[in-house]
C-alpha cells in the first residue's frame, strides 16, 4: 500500500489551490483517499458540517476523533473491514495548505483531515437460511432468493434487505407469527469475504378462521365476510388482514379499524391451524351537524347547513340531510350513501332535491329523484349508471306565462379514469370523464336527447418548481331541439371552473331578445403554469400561477369558434397541509357590452 500521507498529499495539492479562509457549511472533517466517488460523497454526508473553525488544535483533533467511528462504521456497512483511518491537522492560508499546527498568533484557519485507507472490499461468499424444526415447503427457494447475492460486495443494508424479504415471504405463505432471530455472520479477512448464516423461527402454517367483530360500532354481522378480502379455511396472508382493515376503515363512517389473528386455534388434519380474525372497528361521532355562510358575487351569498347520520342500520352507510338558502339557490336535499353495496367495489347513491334557483339567466323551481350504482374496475377507473326523474318549470323572462315545464326520464351512464397524485393540488397524472345523459320529456316541449360529455386534465412537472396543467372539456345535445332541453340542463360557460374572467354562465347563446338562453355544443380549455418555491417567502408555502381560459358555447349541436371567448390572468396560491387556497384575477380579452372588466376568484384547491 501506498503512504496515507502521500495519498493524501497528492489530492489536497489540488483540492485546497483555491480555497479561502471562509468557514460556513465546511464538514466538520476533511476526507481524503484513494475512495470510490459514492463512497466518498456517504463519509461527507454522515460527517456533517460546521459553522465555524476549530478554534485551537486541540479542538480540531476533537472534531475529528468525533466522526473517526462514524467513518470506521460507514466503511464496514459497506463491505471494507480493512480500512485505514489516519487523523492529520492542516491549515488553510492565503499561501494553500500545509500540514502541521498553526503557530499560536496564525490567523490561518485549522482543517482536520481524516486520511482513509479503503483497503478491499469484502464480498459474500455462502449464504443460507436455516429454518429450524418447521421447514417450509418453499424453502429452497427462500434459500435461492438469499444465495443470489453470492459473489456481491458485503454490504450490510443488502443483509437486512434479505432477511426482510424472506420473513415477508413467509408471511404471506400462512405464516404469521414468523420472526427472524439472531443471525450469524463471519468475516474472513483471509479471503476477503463474508459468510451469512440467516436463523429463522416460521412458528405454525396458519388458515384464516371465522371473523369476529368487536369494537363500539354496531355492524351487521354480514358486513364483515362481505368486505372481506379471504374465505375462511384460506391459508394466512399478512396482505390480507391489512386489506380487511382498511376496507373497513374506507368506508368512511369509523373512527379507527385493526384486524388481528385471535390467540389460540384450532387443530388441522394437514398439521396447519385456523384461527380467528378479530375486527375491532370504533364508531366514533355517529352525528354532525354543519354549516357555512358565505358571499360571492357570482355564485349567490347566503348560508347552508347539513346533518349527517352515520351507519344507522349497521351496513356503513351515510344519510345526509341539506338546506341552502342563497340569492340564486333555495334548496332541500337528502341523500342515501352505501359505500359497499353487496360488493365492496360497488357503490350505491340515492338522492333527492327540490330546489329553486333564480340565476342572472333563468329562474325556476325543479323536484328531482336519482339513483347511481358506481363499479370500480380499478383503483384508477370506475365506471358507473343509474336513472333518475325530474320535474321542472324555467323561465328567462319575469312574466310567469313563459314558464315551460318539463317531465324528465333519464339515465346515466359514465366512466372515469383519475391517476392524479393528489386531487386538491395534482402535480402529475391525467383525469378523464365521460358521461351520457339519454332523456326523454314528457313536458310542455315532448322530446328525446342525450347529452354527452367529454372532459379531461393532465400535469407535467415541467421542473422543481414549475407544474404545467391543461384541461379542456366537450359537450353536445344530440336529438330533440333546444325547446326540449330544459334551461338548468343546456351549457353555459363562464365562472371560477369555466372561462375566469367572465361572470358565471354569461358564455351562451342568445334569443331574440337578447337573453341567454343557453347552448347545445360546448367546447372549454384552460391551461396554467404553477409556481412554487420550497424554500423562502413564507417557508416555500407561497405559490403564483399565471392562465388562459377560452370556451365557446353554441346553439347547434357542434360548436361555432366565431364566439369563442378568451379570459386570462394570475392568481396566488397559499399552500396549507390540507389543500392550497386559490385566489385569482381575471380579466375578458375580448370584452362583451356588459362584461365586467375583471372577476375575483376565492376558493380552496386548484382551479383544476
Amino acid at each position: 500500500m501506498s503512504h496515507p500521507a502521500l495519498v493524501i498529499w497528492l489530492g489536497l495539492g489540488c483540492s485546497f489551490a483555491a480555497v479561502n479562509t471562509a468557514w460556513a457549511d465546511e464538514p466538520l472533517a476533511r476526507v481524503q483517499g484513494d475512495l470510490p466517488k459514492e463512497l466518498r460523497d456517504q463519509l461527507i454526508l454522515t460527517i456533517g458540517q460546521v459553522d465555524e473553525a476549530p478554534r485551537s488544535t486541540a479542538q480540531a483533533r476533537r472534531r475529528a476523533g468525533k466522526v473517526v467511528e462514524k467513518a470506521e462504521s460507514i466503511l464496514r456497512s459497506q463491505g471494507y473491514y480493512e480500512s485505514v483511518i489516519d487523523v492529520q491537522i492542516g491549515t488553510i492560508s492565503e499561501d494553500g495548505f500545509s500540514w502541521g499546527d498553526r503557530n499560536e498568533k496564525s490567523r490561518d484557519a485549522l482543517t482536520p483531515v481524516l486520511l482513509i485507507e479503503p483497503g478491499p472490499r469484502f464480498q459474500f461468499s455462502t449464504l443460507d437460511v436455516n429454518f429450524g424444526e418447521n421447514v417450509p415447503e418453499s424453502s429452497d427457494a427462500l434459500r435461492k432468493m438469499v444465495s443470489d447475492n453470492e459473489g456481491n460486495p458485503a454490504i450490510s443494508a443488502q443483509v437486512v434487505a434479505s432477511e426482510l424479504r424472506v420473513v415477508n415471504k413467509l408471511k404471506g405463505q400462512g405464516y404469521p407469527d414468523v420472526e427472524a432471530l439472531p443471525r450469524k455472520a463471519v468475516v474472513d479477512h483471509a479471503t476477503d469475504s463474508m459468510a451469512v448464516d440467516y436463523i429463522v423461527s416460521t412458528g405454525r402454517k396458519t388458515r384464516f378462521g371465522e371473523i369476529k367483530q368487536t369494537g363500539s360500532a354496531y355492524i351487521k354481522e354480514s358486513w364483515p365476510d362481505m368486505i372481506s378480502p379471504f374465505e375462511p379455511g384460506e391459508l394466512y396472508e399478512q396482505s390480507k388482514i391489512n386489506k380487511l382493515s382498511s376496507r373497513a376503515i374506507g368506508a368512511g363512517v369509523f373512527e379507527s379499524a385493526t384486524a388481528s389473528l385471535e390467540e389460540g386455534g384450532t387443530e388441522n388434519a394437514d398439521g396447519t391451524i385456523t384461527r380467528n380474525v378479530l375486527l375491532n372497528i370504533e364508531q366514533g361521532d355517529k352525528n354532525t351537524i354543519s354549516g357555512e355562510v358565505g358571499y360571492s358575487t357570482a355564485d349567490g351569498s347566503g348560508v347552508s347547513a347539513s346533518y349527517e347520520r352515520r351507519n344507522f342500520i349497521g351496513y356503513a352507510q351515510t344519510l345526509t340531510l341539506t338546506a341552502i338558502a342563497k340569492t340564486n339557490l333555495q334548496s332541500l336535499g337528502v341523500d342515501y350513501n352505501i359505500p359497499y353495496a353487496w360488493r365492496v367495489d360497488r357503490e350505491l347513491d340515492l338522492a333527492a332535491e327540490a330546489a329553486r334557483e333564480n340565476s342572472e339567466f333563468f329562474r325556476g323551481e325543479r323536484v328531482g329523484i336519482d339513483a347511481l350504482m358506481t363499479q370500480k374496475i380499478s383503483s384508477k377507473f370506475k365506471v358507473s349508471a343509474g336513472i333518475g326523474v325530474e320535474a321542472s318549470q324555467f323561465k328567462v323572462e319575469e312574466d310567469d306565462a313563459t314558464k315551460t315545464r318539463s317531465y324528465l326520464v333519464q339515465a346515466t351512464g359514465g366512466a372515469v379514469y383519475d391517476s392524479r397524485d393528489n386531487i386538491f393540488d395534482p402535480s402529475k397524472g391525467i383525469f378523464v370523464e365521460a358521461n351520457a345523459l339519454p332523456t326523454y320529456n314528457f313536458g310542455d316541449d315532448k322530446g328525446a336527447y342525450v347529452i354527452g360529455e367529454l372532459g379531461g386534465s393532465t400535469y407535467q412537472k415541467v421542473s422543481e418548481k414549475f407544474i404545467a396543467a391543461v384541461r379542456a372539456k366537450y359537450g353536445s345535445i344530440f336529438g330533440a331541439g333546444i325547446a326540449a332541453v330544459p334551461l338548468n340542463q343546456r351549457f353555459y360557460g363562464g365562472g371560477g371552473g369555466s372561462v375566469r374572467g367572465y361572470s358565471y354562465q354569461s358564455i351562451s347563446p342568445r334569443d331574440a331578445e337578447g337573453e341567454t338562453i343557453g347552448g347545445r355544443s360546448i367546447l372549454e380549455g384552460s391551461a396554467e403554469i404553477r409556481y412554487r418555491g420550497h424554500d423562502g417567502l413564507f417557508d416555500g408555502n407561497l405559490g403564483f400561477v399565471g392562465f388562459i381560459d377560452a370556451a365557446t358555447v353554441g346553439s347547434e349541436e357542434f360548436p361555432d369558434f366565431d364566439t369563442t371567448q378568451y379570459g386570462a390572468g394570475f392568481g396566488v396560491r397559499y399552500f396549507t397541509s390540507f389543500a392550497p387556497i386559490r385566489a385569482d384575477i381575471a380579466f375578458p380579452i375580448n370584452k362583451r357590452p356588459g362584461d365586467d372588466a375583471f372577476q375575483i376568484y376565492i376558493s380552496i384547491g386548484q382551479a383544476f
